[in-house]
């Protein structure tokens, strides 16, 4: 197994000069503005406690100025989204809060060309073993609740203690805006929505299984058209917790469908074992469209509580892609259980949310090598932190 303490690569090289803000949220049940100064130096600019008492997931709506807040609400019999008008001076203001089913972890939003004055957004609910929709004003950030799909399982999952009932975990939407997708970590599957154009309403459709046990957590789409893709050659892959491992998928469309042909799987250790209780978390493609890179928390790879990232090509030079995923090694998280991380790439910086070490680390993004890079800034916060994003 190859390990790098190198450059953190692929996201960060040459910090820009431009002001730099931060939003993270924690268990605490804070949700706090940081600031990243010119001099790599993290700042609190305001905290607020709207979100919730276990905020869990951040998503930014920048040209609106509006962040929307999942509470997971953790042991309570509900969760909550919130919206929040963000402010220059860093400060948040509480537009709308509504109550979801229990353990929202993690939303998306998407578009219905029949309705262009309106957005919506799908939530997965780990704790509650659901999916909701919402329809949201976009502009004024008011929603209201659509659909909520609810799952059972007659029997525990192999990994009995983590299966023991379905637990959607993300949600990623197609390049082409058809389909919404849910990983669900208790049932070993992707659930799969196609998106009605007129109502903008969700409808099942035969799920994507996987391999028991492996426990699908985040999944990514890639192509070499990267953002701007049309419907040929399309990929996607998932970050399975509890095998740790990567698992690619091509995709293929039909008029009214879409369907999945695995063509690769391989360890978030490359040719090494799993560490004891380490767990694969979050997934990104890198801003060059070349690389997927996958957080791994608790493993101590880098020593005592010093996790790491695992970084893969998907594409060669060219920018197509790759005969086959390779595995090109591990780089430092600079911290225990980087849960999440988000990457600047106008700024070549990720920001990561270690929820163990309750902090939000920024290193920069090494363009040349295609994976994270050196430490710039270190921020410790109250409580765990799930989730960090940046607002540029």
């Amino acid at each position: 197994m190859k390990i790098l303490s190198i450059c953190f690569a692929a996201f960060l090289c040459g910090h820009a000069a431009l002001a730099t803000r931060l939003y993270a949220a924690s268990y605490a049940g804070f949700v706090t503005s940081l600031d990243l100064s010119k001099s790599n130096e993290l700042s609190t600019l305001s905290h607020t406690t709207d979100c919730g008492s276990s905020p869990s997931w951040l998503m930014l709506d920048s040209p609106n100025s509006i962040l929307y807040c999942l509470d997971e609400a953790i042991d309570a019999s509900n969760g909550t989204i919130t919206t929040l008008r963000t402010h220059p001076d860093g400060t948040l203001t509480k537009l709308a809060q509504l109550k979801t089913p229990a353990g929202p972890v993690m939303s998306a939003m998407y578009s219905a060309p029949g309705i262009p004055n309106r957005k919506f957004f799908a939530v997965a609910h780990y704790s509650g073993s659901s999916v909701s929709t919402y329809s949201v004003d976009p502009v004024l950030g008011l929603f209201k609740p659509e659909q909520t799909f609810t799952y059972q399982m007659t029997a525990p999952g192999p990994v009995a203690s983590r299966q023991d009932a379905p637990h959607p975990h993300g949600v990623v939407v197609d390049p082409t805006g058809r389909f919404v997708l849910v990983p669900d970590l208790g049932a070993d599957v992707v659930r799969v929505f196609h998106v009605n154009p007129l109502t903008g309403l969700l409808e099942p459709i035969e799920p994507l299984a996987v391999n028991p046990g492996s426990g699908p957590r985040h999944g990514v789409f890639w192509s070499p058209h990267g953002s701007n893709s049309t419907s040929s050659d399309v990929y996607l892959y998932l970050v399975q917790e509890l095998s740790n491992e990567l698992s690619g998928f091509r995709v293929t469309y039909s008029e009214n469908g879409i369907s999945f042909r695995k063509i690769y799987e391989g360890s978030t250790y490359g040719d090494g074992s799993s560490p004891a209780g380490s767990k694969a978390a979050e997934i990104a493609i890198s801003p060059e469209n070349n690389h997927i890179v996958v957080s791994n928390r608790l493993d101590n790879t880098f020593g005592p509580n010093k996790d790491s990232f695992a970084v893969f090509m998907c594409a060669d030079a060219s920018g197509k892609e790759a005969e086959r995923v390779s595995f090109l090694g591990l780089y430092p998280a600079y911290g225990s259980s980087p849960r999440h991380f988000s990457i600047a790439s106008t700024q070549t910086m990720v920001a990561v949310a270690l929820e163990s070490s309750q902090s939000v680390v920024v290193s920069r993004w090494d363009k040349g090598s295609g994976a994270p890079g050196t430490l710039l800034a270190e921020k410790k916060l109250d409580g765990e932190i799930p989730s960090v994003i940046w607002d540029i």
